[in-house]
């Protein structure tokens, strides 16, 4: 049987597309990749400026730098589009703002089936929502999204992360609290928090923070045994994934600005690690444990202690296996037999406030 055809389109976020690309053809997909990262647009000369004016505010074409920064790439991405014989089965799009409208149609035109995902809150993604058209599906992660922008419920698919599955999953624990992110102000006193608990209870951290300036969160973290790393040193999400199937217990932090559950929630399903997290939503998913799952309210320290004390308790197979990236491409695709996918409705109370 002849492999089906995808078309990976999105920016190259820590190395994310390379592993979704590698799960991709470990699933038997046959993947063209089209990876693109927006560069800042400068003018080279005044006439240039006048033309981009003239262009957005009399013809209305909002998108002049979007076109002008994705022009060099154009000729090389048609190319590999036209070696696709006939239309591709899917297009699996994260990140739609890097493209142009009009290279979003030649994808559109291109596939059967056009499926988006992000780990944004519809609300930080509205000024995408033009696009939303080109797209068969476009799917969000934050359950308090739900029921918002009804004029596209058509669209709007709620849908979870994923663990990725295509890599060997041996046992291995070196007893360590993993956490890897970047560094974002809203986060500090969180991070401080939990890392100065572990500390005085002798718990062993491994705690790596990604920053465009590492000096700077050094500074404003002020955690010594904590390793700073640039953006530009840090190690691709492929290498980060072994590095969290090495750990005794990952760590995840709740980014404020939404609630839907992290990459690192997933690989602890995954890799059967147990996970300490700031998300107090994750109590409302079908996956949670008590046993596996501890949300860090900021001061239960003592509870801390015993959670960690008890056993991992493995979850059922098929509930794994349900957000493996095996079974969510293929619900994402419609291909059957796939176990389906969504989010929980959530309490309002359970709203991160801090």
């Amino acid at each position: 049987m002849k492999a089906k055809t995808v078309i990976l389109a999105m920016p190259p976020i820590f190395g994310i597309h390379q592993v979704i690309a590698e799960n991709l053809r470990f699933h038997g997909f046959e993947v063209t990749e089209l990876i693109y990262e927006e560069g800042k647009f400068t003018y080279a000369n005044i006439w240039q400026r006048l033309k981009k004016l003239f262009y957005r505010n009399l013809l209305r074409q909002r998108e002049y730098k979007k076109e002008q920064l994705f022009q060099p790439y154009l000729a090389d991405f048609t190319a590999k589009l036209d070696q696709i014989e006939g239309q591709a089965d899917y297009c699996f799009m994260i990140w739609p703002g890097v493209f142009p409208s009009s290279f979003m149609q030649t994808l559109r035109d291109k596939s059967r089936l056009m499926v988006h995902y992000n780990w944004e809150t519809l609300e930080f993604l509205e000024h995408e929502f033009y696009k939303i058209k080109f797209f068969d599906k476009f799917m969000f992660f934050d359950p308090y999204d739900i029921g918002r922008r009804p004029e596209y419920a058509d669209k709007l698919i709620p849908a979870t992360s994923f663990w990725l599955d295509c890599y060997l999953q041996e046992e291995q624990n070196d007893g360590s609290l993993f956490f890897i992110g970047s560094h974002h102000k809203e986060r500090i006193a969180d991070i401080r928090a939990f890392y100065l608990a572990a500390e005085s209870i002798g718990l062993p951290t491994d705690f790596r923070i990604v920053s465009k300036n590492p000096q700077e969160a050094e500074q404003e973290l002020a955690l010594p045994g904590v390793r700073y790393l640039s953006s530009a040193d840090a190690l691709p999400y492929r290498d980060n994934l072994l590095a969290a199937r090495k750990a005794g217990v990952l760590v995840d932090f709740l980014h404020t600005k939404h609630h839907g559950l992290s990459l690192r929630v997933f690989e602890a399903l995954g890799y059967g690690k147990k996970l300490i997290t700031t998300n107090p939503t994750v109590v409302h998913y079908d996956f949670y444990h008590p046993d596996n799952i501890f949300v860090w309210s900021g001061g239960n320290t003592e509870e801390l202690k015993a959670f960690l004390q008890h056993p991992y308790s493995p979850p059922p197979e098929a509930l794994k296996q349900k957000y493996s990236f095996g079974n969510w491409i293929r619900w994402a695709f419609d291909i059957l037999p796939n176990q389906s996918i969504g989010l929980p409705t959530l309490p309002k109370e359970t709203r991160h406030t801090t």
